[in-house]
Formats: C-alpha cells, structure tokens, sequence
C-alpha cells in the first residue's frame, strides 16, 4: 500500500493561525492590564454640574510614586472600582452626589500586583452634597505607606430646598383655595357684592312682580326635576387616575433633575417607578365599571369584543406615533422602536378585557349564596386561574430559559454588575427574548441602567415579557372593580381594600426578602418584576382606599385639581409626549434644580389647567 501523504499547510495559512493566536493572547492580556487614565492636572478644575460635587486630591508624598483614583457608585450593585484619574500632585475631579460613592486612592503600580497598599480602603464610602469642596490629603508615614485624611472644605446648601419651597407653596394655595370655597358657600362674597351693589340700594323700595308668572312656574317645575337624584360617577377612581397623570407628566419632563424623580437605575423605587403601574391598576378597576354598564344596557359580548380590539389597536398606534416624534429629518425604520408605554397598555388591555369578557355577569347572582362574603374571589375563580397561568408562564421563562452565555434566572443589569461577568446579560430572559424577537435597533437603546452600569447591550423596560406581569397588575386593579360592583356599604368596600393592600404588600415583601438587591425576586420597573407588580398593587390598594374614604365617603376633599386630569388622561398623555421640549412647557433655562423644578411644575400645571379647561367645556377625549 502506498502510505499516506500529509498535506503540509502553506505559509498563508501559517501566518494566519500565529495572528489568530498572537491576537488571542494579547485579547487575554488586556483583560488584566487595568485601564489607566488620564492624568489629571492641578490646574484644570472643573466647573460644577448638577448632582455634582468637587473632589481634590491633595498628593504631598516625597516620592514620585503616581496615584490612581478609583470612584465606584454604591448605587452599582456588586460593582468594582473604576480608574477615574490618575493623580501626580494635585487633582480635582467631579463626584456624584445623588448616592454615597466609594472612593480608594492606590498607587499605579499596584492597581495589579500590590493591592493592599491603597488608601481610604477601610472607611472610603461618603455621601456627598451638591455643590460641596471635599479634600483628600495623602501623606507618605515612616512605613513607607499612605496616610490619608478626609476633609469637607465648605457646607453646601441643601439641594432639596426647592422642593421644601414648593410643597409649602402648594400647601398655601390648597388652604387659601379651601377658605376661599368656604367663604363662598357660606355667601360671604354675596353680601359684600350686595353691600356694595345698586340692586342693595333699591331693595328698600320692593322686589318687582314677575311679569310672565306662568313662565315662573314653569321655570319651578323644571327645577324640581333637575334636582332629582342622578347617579353620581365615582370621583375617588378619577382623582387617582389624574394623581398618576399629573404625576406622570412631571417626571417625564425630568422632574427638577432630582434623582428620586427619575427612574431606578435597576433595583429598588422611585416616585417616577410608580405611575405607570398605577395607571395599569386604574385601567383595570374603571374596566370592571365599565362592563357591567355595557352588560346591563344589553350590549352584546362580541360587540364588546370588537371595541376591546379596536381601543388596543388605537393606543398601540398612538404608541408607535409617541416614538417618531421629535425627527426633524423623518424616521429612520431601520432603528424605529416598536414597544413602548402606549404599547404595553394596548396589549395589557387586550388580554385582561378579553378574559374578563368571557366570564363578566352583569348583575351580582351571588349576593346570598355560601361563599357571598368573598364572592367577588369565588365567583370569578375561572379568572384566577387564567392570570395565575400567566404569571407561571412568565416566572418559568425568567428562571428556566436558557440565554446563551448567561446564568440561568439572571435578574441583574450586565454591565458591571456581578463584578463584570455578566456584562452582555443585562435584563437576563427579559432583554434577550426583546433583543431576538424585535432586534436591537428597534428597542431602547438607552436603558436607565447604562448611566450606572456601564451596559452594552440595548434593554426596553415595555418589553414582551413584562406584558404578562402588567397584565396581573391590570387584574389586581379588575378586582378592585369587583369589590366596588359587588359590595355596596362603603365599610366593606374600605375594609377591603386595606386587608388586599396588606397582604399583597407582605407577599412581595417576601419574594423581595425586604431587600432591594438580595432578595428571590427584586422589586424591578425595568423587569416589571412580580415582587414589583405585586408591591405596586399592594400601595394601589391602599391609596385608592384613602381616596375614596376622603373624596365620595366623607367628601372633605373634591379631588381638585387631579380629578379633572382623570377626565381627560390619554389627550393629557399624548399631548404631553408630542410637547415635550416645546412652548408652552419648556423653555431654555440653566441647568438646576431651582430653575429645572419651577420649568417641569410649570409644565404640569399647564396640563392640569388644560384639562380644567376641557372639563368645563364637556370635552371628554376617549379611544
């Protein structure tokens, strides 16, 4: 037999696996080589931005060994130190001051091999204060180590005195309003007016005789029957809607800059995180309203059905019309984003209107029967196990889908997370199956963890998965519904409210373990996690049972000015949206928190006078 000839490979192929392996290990080296910034000079001192403070670093060592500073947020959960200046004698840089900092000091040639010789590594966490002077000064002992000393070198004003400024604005205009509308209720304004009227001169000498007395009486007749009881709608579900819309507006126009009027990084609340969920929560309960109307006027089921899908398709078209606003230029389609706010309510809507339909009775069958004291549960049980599917469909997907290169139930935001191990993870389930279906230039690309994190990858937070949580946030509100149709003594209606308030709130406590980062399931509004939803619906619970013990219980307060904002919330939403940046409610203003909180109030103030405006002209905006 003839043996076997080898084909040696050319010299090509040759050249091409070195480079192939020469690039691998100099890929693998620089994944430990630290990245070295720039260095920083004395004389450059930045100026102030907002949420900022100034940071110097004050080198007075005798050697010539060069400083590396690293800053980290602690709002980065498990998150490493990042290089942010290199220092020789004297830096100055920007700190964040909206979250405590960590903050270490090392030198350059141990950022790799020696890094116990640091310094502030023991006691480096400080929260800083706007506009405030921090000197670090750095001294060599005899040990051949660093001394360090931390140092505030001014006192800043607080940030948040605007905002004091202005709730003791609002609080002065509620009472003034209050004793206004009591003066002239009691006809206080009338006597003066009288007193000093014409009609108060003359009255001494007779009121005339009416000269068409049939028309009088007439007249009296019609009175009589304009005062006859009418069926008063339910002002509390109004007001809380208009409380989510007004609230709503204000953080979309940046909310002052404040932090806590934006949305969460990642883990955790707030104030931004919570009108969203809350008008899904209204949607749902005003849905239950609004059936059993249609129901007892006879309307038929299938022509519900069809109003159910034409609405879903309008909000979601309005959505798609949100999202190419503001290209001078046109829209570019090759990066258009599909989901969005007005999106995930048009499917929200469709999937809980549709299965509520199948089941919805229009009058209460149960009022007697063996269960009647939680009949408004029993009796919509078939529902229960629909959305309970729902909520196990997505808790499998989020914990047992398997995302190619990522652990599987990852919950966190990639980037640095995770100490960088994760760092095209971001959203776990959630971000890949959005990433997959509608591709990454038609999704957000700017997720409210990328500022912190340092994420690559795009994530939408109205993504596909969220719409299964959304849609039991939506059900929770339909069974807020379900206690007003169903129980009629406002003490059974309020008692309820509160014991769902309560023990919705001890679940996602639970899921959550009363921790924003460590718990099961952490509360999340970019994931619309289940702890979220549940905890969102828990606070639901318990503001519409505040609302409607004050407003259509005891009436001491009307609902104004939020409850004419609930009158009108989608015309509010889009007109809002298509505004945005533009007069009336922006103008070109420094960037501060004063000048910003006085620019965003303006512009929700500006809606709510619109929204009067169409409520006393009875223009009522619909789909």
């Amino acid at each position: 037999m003839a043996a076997a000839r080898v084909k040696m490979p050319s010299s090509g192929v040759l050249l091409a696996a070195g480079l192939q392996v020469f690039l691998a290990t100099v890929i693998q080296a620089e994944a430990l080589i630290p990245i070295i910034p720039v260095l920083c000079k004395s004389n450059d001192i930045p100026d102030f931005k907002i949420d900022t403070a100034r940071l110097t670093i004050d080198n007075d060592q005798r050697s010539n060994m060069d400083l590396v500073l690293y800053m980290q947020s602690k709002e980065c959960h498990e998150c490493d130190l990042r290089p942010v200046a290199r220092i020789d004698t004297n830096c100055t840089v920007l700190v964040d001051t909206r979250w405590p900092t960590r903050v270490e000091i090392r030198p350059l040639n141990g950022t790799i091999m020696n890094t116990t010789l640091s310094c502030c590594a023991s006691n480096n966490t400080h929260l800083f204060q706007e506009r405030g002077e921090y000197t670090i000064f750095i001294q060599q002992n005899e040990e051949d180590d660093m001394d360090c000393r931390f140092a505030p070198m001014n006192a800043p004003p607080d940030a948040n005195i605007p905002i004091y400024i202005a709730i003791g604005m609002a609080f002065f205009l509620a009472v003034f309003w209050a004793v206004v509308k009591t003066m002239y209720k009691r006809g206080v304004f009338h006597r003066i007016i009288c007193f000093w009227s014409t009609e108060s001169v003359m009255s001494d000498f007779g009121t005339p005789t009416s000269i068409n007395p049939t028309d009088e009486a007439a007249s009296g007749s019609n009175n009589a029957e304009q005062t006859k009881v009418k069926k008063e709608r339910l002002r509390s579900l109004d007001t809380f809607r208009g409380l989510s819309i007004v609230i709503m507006i204000f953080v979309n126009y940046r909310g002052g800059y404040y932090w806590f009027f934006r949305h969460s990084k990642w883990n955790g609340l707030t104030v931004a995180d919570l009108v969203f969920p809350w008008f899904v929560y209204i949607m749902g309960t005003a849905l239950m309203l609004s059936f059993q109307g249609q129901l007892r006027r006879g309307t038929p089921k299938i022509n519900m059905f069809w109003k159910i899908v034409r609405r879903s398709i309008i909000l979601f078209a309005l959505g798609l019309l949100i999202n190419s606003g503001g290209k001078s230029d046109g829209v570019d389609l090759s990066r258009f984003r599909i989901p969005g706010v007005l999106q995930r309510f048009a499917g929200t809507y469709l999937i809980v209107a549709t299965i509520h339909l199948i089941f919805a009775r229009p009058y209460d069958e149960s009022r007697y029967g063996k269960f009647a004291a939680i009949r408004d549960m029993t009796e919509f049980w078939p529902e229960w196990v629909f959305h309970l599917i729902l909520v196990g469909v997505h808790t499998a997907i989020t914990f047992g889908m398997n995302v190619p290169g990522c652990p599987t139930g990852y919950l966190g935001a990639g980037g640095d997370a995770a100490h960088g191990q994760h760092r095209n993870c971001t959203g776990g389930a959630a971000g890949y199956i959005d990433r997959k279906v509608f591709g990454d230039s038609h999704i957000y690309n700017n997720p409210t963890c990328k500022e912190i994190y340092h994420t690559t990858v795009p994530f939408d937070p109205e993504g596909l998965l969220g719409t299964l949580t959304s849609v039991f946030m939506c059900f929770l509100g339909l069974q807020a519904g379900k206690i007003l149709f169903i129980h009629k003594d406002w003490v059974q209606r309020y008692v309820r409210f509160l014991i769902w308030g309560i023990a919705l709130g001890v679940i996602a406590g639970v899921l959550c373990k009363f921790s924003k980062d460590d718990g099961w399931i952490p509360i999340n509004k970019n994931l619309w996690s289940l702890s979220f939803v549940i905890a969102l619906a828990a606070m639901a619970f318990v503001l519409l049972a505040f609302c409607y013990l004050l407003i259509d219980v005891y009436k001491v307060w009307s609902g104004a000015p939020f409850y004419y904002a609930g009158m009108n919330p989608i015309l509010l939403y889009v007109g809002h949206e298509l505004l945005t940046g533009r007069f009336p409610v922006s103008f070109d203003v420094v960037v501060t928190h004063p000048a910003q909180l006085a620019m965003n109030l303006w512009g929700a103030t500006f809606w709510v006078l619109v929204a009067l405006y169409l409520y006393y002209k009875g223009i009522f905006i619909s789909v």
